[in-house]
């Protein structure tokens, strides 16, 4: 049951650097953090989290050129995640992220997109089959309450946010075996375009569809577990249609995150986390920014 626990609780370590990322990208698409999700046997989870996270590749372009700076930004997330179960096997959940955003003497700080989640755990694990995963569907709505790269007047240094109503749904499997455990998500979603007047463009954005995949591998010793996943992440091309009549179909965004991630179980209510995240290691990035940064996490559960 413990190593359950753990494992549910290190799946919210790759969200984490998701959802920064996708802030810190380099192109302003519908980025998409994981949901809070509650994957083990509790009525209720909350978790809190801080990351903070360096772009140390600041732009790799449509052809997959990378460029550094001579500075780089960095991203320092706070994040309030919840869940509940409310019937059954149904639940909600609610993600509260503040960003903020540096480089050199310059800081920016606010409220980042906030997301809420329902799930339903449509493949149960009652008998503890052999073979079979547990596995939980999820839709999820992304509220564009961050101030994104398209609203900026500073370079996108004061962005928080993909600035795009999003919906989603996907779904989380896990397994354990013994001493170790297994999982695997996937998640679709389809941003929705806006009207958009600054100094630099007046006009409309048209996001289109992205996706995460993500896979995960870990090992427990008594109230420890030790692992690893990687999460590919894809965003249709923002085309722009100026008021000026010019337009310009964008260029798509993809990269990978690769996490490293070792937890503690206190006792059956709380639970620590310590994450590494890189994106410079996997894939074929294009259009977007690299980062490296580390997470701590603590989360309270109680039982049904």
């Amino acid at each position: 049951m413990k190593h359950i626990l753990i494992l549910c609780f290190s799946l919210l370590g790759a969200s984490v650097f998701i959802g920064t990322k996708a802030r810190a990208a380099a192109c302003c698409g519908g980025g998409f953090a994981a949901p809070s999700i509650i994957a083990g046997d509790d009525k209720a989870q909350l978790t809190t989290s801080y990351s903070t996270n360096e772009v140390v590749i600041d732009n790799v372009d449509s052809q997959g050129i990378w460029r550094k700076w001579d500075t780089h930004q960095q991203v320092q997330t706070f994040k309030i995640e919840g869940a509940h179960i409310f019937w059954d096997r149904f639940q909600a959940g609610l993600s509260i992220p503040v960003i903020q955003r540096s480089r050199d003497s310059l800081n920016y700080s606010g409220l980042g997109d906030v997301s809420t989640s329902l799930g339903y755990e449509y493949l149960p694990d009652w008998d503890y089959n052999q073979f079979r995963p547990k596995g939980i569907g999820f839709l999820q709505l992304t509220l564009p309450t961050g101030k994104s790269k398209a609203d900026s007047d500073v370079g996108g240094l004061d962005s928080r946010g993909n600035g795009f109503w999003a919906l989603g749904m996907g779904t989380l499997l896990t397994k354990t075996w013994a001493r170790f455990d297994s999982f695997t998500s996937l998640e679709f979603h389809r941003s929705f375009g806006k009207e958009v007047s600054n100094s630099q463009f007046s006009g409309k954005l048209e996001p289109g569809y992205g996706g995460n995949l993500g896979i995960g591998l870990g090992y427990n010793v008594k109230d420890y577990r030790f692992g690893s996943s990687i999460t590919w992440t894809y965003e249709d091309a923002v085309k722009t249609n100026s008021n000026s009549g010019t337009s310009n179909d964008g260029s798509i965004e993809r990269y990978a995150t690769g996490v490293l991630s070792a937890s503690y179980m206190a006792s059956d209510e709380w639970s620590g986390t310590f994450s590494y995240s890189d994106q410079t290691l996997f894939g074929s990035p294009v259009n977007t920014s690299l980062g490296r940064g580390v997470a701590l996490q603590i989360q309270r559960r109680w039982g049904r």
